[in-house]
């Protein structure tokens, strides 16, 4: 039914869990992601102007789209990764049609920042005028419920142990979007887990 699905992701919490939908959707139907981060090209100039930094912003882009890339990793999906500058439902549009994208999975707002630009008025406006169908994602009505690392090791750990590994915790931090240990036992895994749905994704290193 997929082959090609579109995430659009600016590294908010919440653009993690719409990543999330777009993955478990590629799980089912074999299909490839396609991680996409726009720059926005007037929050650009408005930095330029005000002696901002507007590398900043495509570094943290290439930050967001960089997490789905291991998020993918961790579910044995394909994802590919592109940085575009430019007006953000315009440059959603024009990339879809560009990669055949069967589905575009957006979220309805964004909680932080720049998230709201991406994943609020836009999403309607891929709505609109997207050729292709348009899936979009709630968030949930509390963003963070994991917000230290202690309460993010406990949840891992418990996660290990469902899944059957004798193995622990030896280092975890924030990264943007999701909390990333490195766990080593009877094999060394990478365990990234979601702030807003406390779901994990276990990936076996080496």
């Amino acid at each position: 039914m997929y082959d090609r699905i579109l995430v659009p992701t600016d590294g908010s919490t919440g653009s993690a869990h719409v990543a999330l939908q777009a993955l478990d959707l590629a799980e089912t139907y074999g299909a490839t992601v396609y991680a996409l981060s726009v720059v926005d090209s007037s929050l650009g100039s408005l930095l330029a102007d005000a002696g901002g930094d507007a590398d900043e912003l495509e570094q943290h882009a290439e930050r967001a789209v960089g997490v789905v890339d291991r998020m993918g990793e961790a579910h044995d999906v394909d994802v590919v990764t592109s940085v575009e500058r430019g007006d953000p439902a315009e440059t959603i549009i024009q990339f879809a049609e560009s990669v055949e994208a069967d589905l575009i999975v957006a979220g309805t707002h964004g909680r932080t920042g720049l998230g709201r630009r991406l994943l609020g008025s836009v999403a309607e406006r891929l709505v609109r005028h997207a050729e292709c169908p348009v899936m979009t994602v709630r968030l949930p009505e509390t963003d963070v419920t994991v917000e230290t690392a202690d309460h993010a090791e406990d949840i891992i750990d418990a996660a290990l142990a469902r899944e059957g590994y004798e193995a622990s915790v030896t280092s975890i931090e924030r990264q943007l979007t999701v909390w990333v240990a490195e766990v080593e036992g009877d094999r060394r895994l990478v365990v990234y887990l979601d702030p807003v749905t406390q779901r994990t994704s276990i990936l076996p290193q080496g």
